[in-house]
């Protein structure tokens, strides 16, 4: 069960599993150094299989590729960690200067009692440490925050926070990365870049790591720099010009794996069978970049001779020829294209996510090794309305009769409402009998707020005795269980780290039914290796 080794903490780390790929690797809060210590063996001596880690305030959560080591096995390879561990050395001392002009700085004045010059100077006294990298890619969760100015978090988000804006939070201090939503009360500015996608240097490309010491320092030149997000490139010989960028549209891969410990969500095709298949019907290889569309409205201005795949949702595409003539665009096959068709998808009838591949995968800006969009991070690019793409091959026409390709729904997975399997996640064992039952024994609606950050899940809330979680890694699949009891499920552009108890994990087998299901859609889900 996975409170089997809930009692073990300060004797040494707790195991606990999470799904059959990965360990929630656990030390109570006075095991300072541990994680940062783990997190450089992980580095120079990783285990067998290691797929990637991602470091928490207290824990590290182990992925591997396929099924995980035994707990055995992975004790045996943590070694002297088990009982008693070195203590991590003191990380590089990084300073930030920042101006002291941010909005929410006589706010914090008001709530603290304290006048706003004190403020600045107890921020600027904090013996800060990075706790670990989450949230946004390279924002640091830092402590040291003076009591003083412990408070709560906005009532309100901001659905922008600048990047460079110096905030504060609970007890937490940290520095904005990327332009995001964000509810810290904001203190002031700095124009020191501490993330920079396109950096050659690791240590340029993120500054701060596990264990490092910060020193916020006073400078009225410490304005806002900016941020310079990727930027869309025409291509020189255009293949399709974008008329409608319609609901949602974007650039997909198989996304940025190995980045999460930095803070950089995976990203990727919500529907990867799906990406897939649009490139395997043009020859493509399985992770070349395609366009992901949902909600219909998206609208294309064919301008050359070319072949196109479509998959996924069956979205209603259609063609309109110049000659007046129309035709549908068929699902799950490859169409030919000529110039001045304009392509029409007008909302899938059924599903959510549909995907339109070139020959050779669409050429599209590469951050960080992948050309997926991610517009919660600021990387990648897609065009909009009115610019033009095309594909990364010489020829748009594909020949060898893949112009005719189509792929035998019977080779495809289950697709849209029905039964999910769940395995269960590290608080699982948080659940009582009533909540097991409101998690198991009902349908669950996908909400009409879901996105690639999260699928809100809708239904009878799930109730749960409150106890006190420090931020944990978190991986896309995972079933999240705020307080109102309306589970979210964590998807490929959610952040890295979060709070909320992560009760179960959705197995990587099932996300096709889950993120096509649709919204307002019913699903099921099944536990899968519960007792």
């Amino acid at each position: 069960m996975n409170d089997a080794n809930e009692g073990r903490e300060g004797q040494g780390p707790s195991c606990v599993p999470w799904g059959p790929c990965a360990w929630m690797v656990r030390w109570d809060r006075d095991a300072d150094g541990a994680v940062g210590w783990m997190e450089r063996r992980l580095a120079e001596d990783p285990p067998e299989g290691l797929e990637e880690w991602v470091a928490g305030f207290s824990s590290v959560l182990v992925k591997f590729r396929g099924r995980a080591p035994a707990e055995d096995g992975l004790r045996a390879w943590m070694g002297s960690m088990s009982g008693s561990w070195p203590t991590l050395a003191t990380g590089k001392v990084v300073e930030v200067p920042v101006r002291y002009d941010g909005p929410d700085l006589e706010e914090v004045a008001r709530r603290t009692g304290l006048g706003v010059d004190e403020v600045v100077r107890r921020h600027m006294g904090g013996d800060y440490r990075v706790r670990c990298l989450g949230f946004s890619p390279g924002f640091a969760y830092l402590s040291g925050l003076d009591p003083a100015l412990h408070v709560p978090r906005r009532d309100t988000p901001r659905e922008r926070v600048r990047v460079g804006s110096v905030a504060i939070g609970g007890e937490h201090a940290g520095v904005y990365t990327v332009p995001s939503p964000g509810g810290w009360h904001v203190l002031g500015t700095t124009r020191r870049r501490l993330f920079d996608p396109g950096a050659a240097r690791l240590a340029d490309r993120f500054v701060l790591a596990t264990g490092d010491r910060l020193r916020f320092v006073a400078s009225q030149d410490a304005g806002e720099e900016g941020f310079d997000g990727t930027r869309w490139v025409a291509p020189s010989s255009p293949w399709l010009r974008v008329r409608s960028m319609g609901a949602a549209f974007g650039v997909q891969d198989d996304g940025r794996p190995g980045w999460s410990r930095f803070g950089v969500p995976v990203g990727g095709s919500l529907d990867r069978v799906a990406a897939h298949w649009a490139n395997r019907l043009l020859g493509n290889e399985d992770g070349a970049p395609v366009l992901e569309m949902a909600g219909g409205g998206q609208v294309f201005e064919v301008l050359l001779h070319l072949t196109v795949s479509v998959t996924g949702a069956d979205a209603q595409g259609f063609v309109q020829s110049p000659d007046g003539s129309s035709r549908s665009l068929r699902a799950w096959a490859t169409t030919s294209l000529g110039p001045g068709d304009v392509v029409t998808f007008r909302g899938p009838r059924q599903g959510t996510w549909t995907y339109l591949g070139l020959a050779g995968g669409v050429a599209a800006p590469v951050v960080m090794g992948s050309a997926s969009v991610n517009r919660r991070a600021g990387l990648g690019a897609a065009p909009c309305s009115g610019e033009t793409l095309s594909g990364r091959s010489g020829d748009a026409l594909v020949g060898g009769g893949t112009a005719s390709r189509w792929v035998n729904p019977a080779r495809l997975p289950a697709r849209g409402p029905g039964s999910v399997r769940v395995w269960p996640g590290p608080q699982s064992a948080w659940l009582d009998a009533e909540g097991l039952r409101a998690l198991f024994r009902q349908p669950w609606r996908v909400g009409l707020r879901s996105d690639r950050v999260g699928y809100r899940m809708e239904g009878e809330p799930v109730r749960m005795a409150p106890r006190r979680l420090e931020s944990e890694p978190v991986m896309p699949g995972t079933i999240q269980l705020p307080p109102d009891g309306q589970p979210i499920v964590t998807m490929p552009d959610g952040p890295t780290v979060g709070g909320y108890p992560k009760v179960g994990w959705v197995d990587p087998r099932d996300m096709t039914r889950l993120v096509q299901a649709g919204l307002g859609r019913m699903v099921e889900w099944v536990p899968v290796g519960w007792d």
